[in-house]
């Protein structure tokens, strides 16, 4: 937990109504972009609770896997032709014997 609070650029209070809605500070609204409602992610971790948007999330779950990508030596083209050849294998079997009947 000492890591991550090494890590903290800033803290801000987030107002909790009543009818539990999150009030989030101007400032925290700016630092997270243009968003719309359903764009805000809370995700509970180990040290509490990450305020996010959805793109930050996947941009950060897509670099993970161009590092798992790039430490197998796999490259984007080859993926992406193993998975043509996988999606002709699984059209093959589903619609060729449709088409033989």
């Amino acid at each position: 937990m000492v890591e991550a609070l090494e890590r903290v650029e800033s803290t801000r209070v987030v107002e909790v109504r009543e009818d539990r809605t999150l009030v989030l500070p101007k400032e925290v609204a700016e630092a997270l972009g243009e968003f719309s409602s359903e764009d805000i992610l809370l995700l509970k971790t180990e040290q509490g609770i990450l305020v996010t948007t959805r793109k930050a999330l996947m941009n950060w779950a897509l670099d993970g896997i161009g590092d798992a990508l790039r430490e197998s030596g796999v490259t984007l083209d080859e993926l992406m032709e193993s998975g043509a050849e996988i999606r002709q294998v699984i059209y093959d079997e589903r619609y060729a014997q449709r088409s033989r009947t």
